[in-house]
């Protein structure tokens, strides 16, 4: 048996009563007591395959409780808002229609820190909107923290590819940063999370040489790009798709066929034309930009991380499983332990379980300096 979905149930209910309250002053026809009976064959009580008024005056009395009930329950709307209203909504923190952010002031005397979140979505989707009333945010204000959520532009809005999107969010930090002494923010303690693409986006921050060019005439980008602590949920070890075939084991060996499959979504992704590019110096050149695990340092910011993503190998058409595959957090790890940067790691599925386990705010929390 075949269900109706509940929003297309409900329209009938309500087309149902409205006949029958007409009818309390006119006759239903014959083929309105039809499209009832249809629907309420057990009404029918003296089985001649007619209603009568008596059999129909229950039908009407069930609907208009429905529909008192209906009218009693809190109506859900996407445009809700979810927790404490930001501080300043939608405030524009670079050139383009998506750069912009929402951000929480949390009251103190003293110069707070501040946790930024980024939001995932492949680089081709999400919105700051996630980030409304998370518990992070919640915790954040009170404790004294302030806390920032922040929208950027999608890969294919831009040449760049993905390197348009991480440059946005640098200048994201560099902005508040620029804001601090109007906003109390103490610009020494800054911190950024995020999901799947907001994930890498941290941690190409945490790792990447500060970026902050002293000699622009920009005043916004006179300011550090670092972070002070970063926290990266179902993350990408590196934005070198190139090398994810040496990271992720696969259920069937790399091949040309697969490359050449894969080839649309990677030249969108780097902003080239061609493999050829790609190969070229050039792209070299734009690899290594992009490629986390070269800039990690021993200078670099603590880092947390999690998957809960399950193991084993990836079919090449399971996006989800290839982009947050837990050897991406094995990766890392390895990575950080060789050049000395402290990290956090949680894989359950690859059996990295450190005990105790610290939640991601309560690291921050720490390197903050949040009592």
């Amino acid at each position: 048996m075949i269900k109706k979905p509940l929003s297309s149930m409900l329209a009938f209910l309500c087309v149902m009563l409205a006949v029958m309250q007409f009818a309390a002053a006119q006759e239903l026809t014959s083929q309105q007591k039809q499209r009832i009976l249809k629907r309420f064959p057990q009404a029918d009580r003296n089985g001649d395959g007619e209603l009568s008024a008596e059999e129909i005056a229950p039908i009407r009395e069930r609907l208009e409780k429905a529909q008192q009930m209906r009218k009693q329950k809190p109506k859900q709307t996407q445009n809700q808002p979810k927790g404490p209203g930001p501080t300043h909504a939608n405030l524009q923190y670079g050139d383009h229609k998506n750069a912009v952010m929402d951000i929480w002031l949390a009251d103190s005397n003293e110069p707070t820190p501040i946790v930024v979140a980024i939001h995932g979505g492949g680089f081709k989707g999400g919105d700051k909107s996630k980030y409304h009333g998370c518990s992070e945010l919640q915790a954040c204000l009170k404790n004294g923290v302030s806390f920032a959520s922040i929208n950027y532009r999608f890969r294919d809005e831009d040449p760049r590819g993905i390197l348009a999107c991480l440059h946005d969010s640098k200048r994201a930090i560099q902005f508040i940063r620029h804001q601090a002494k109007k906003w109390n923010i103490d610009k020494t303690r800054v911190a950024a999370y995020g999901g799947s693409a907001g994930a890498g986006t941290t941690l190409w921050l945490a790792c990447h040489d500060d970026m902050a060019d002293p000699d622009s005439a920009d005043p916004v980008q006179r300011e550090s790009s670092r972070l002070v602590v970063g926290g990266l949920m179902a993350t990408q070890a590196t934005y070198d798709v190139l090398q994810w075939k040496d990271i992720i084991p696969l259920k069937e060996p790399w091949t040309s066929e697969m490359e050449k499959a894969s080839e649309p979504d990677i030249l969108v992704a780097y902003g080239v034309q061609s493999m050829d590019e790609l190969n070229s110096d050039k792209g070299k050149a734009i690899r290594k930009e992009r490629d986390m695990l070269a800039w990690m340092s021993s200078d670099d910011p603590p880092i947390w991380m999690k998957s809960n993503t399950r193991g084993g190998p990836v079919a090449m058409s399971d996006q989800n499983h290839r982009n947050h595959h837990p050897e991406h957090v094995a990766c890392l790890k390895k990575r950080a332990d060789e050049v000395g940067m402290q990290t956090v790691a949680i894989a359950p599925a690859i059996g990295l379980t450190p005990q105790p386990e610290i939640s991601m705010i309560d690291f921050f929390f720490k390197h903050l300096g949040v009592n």
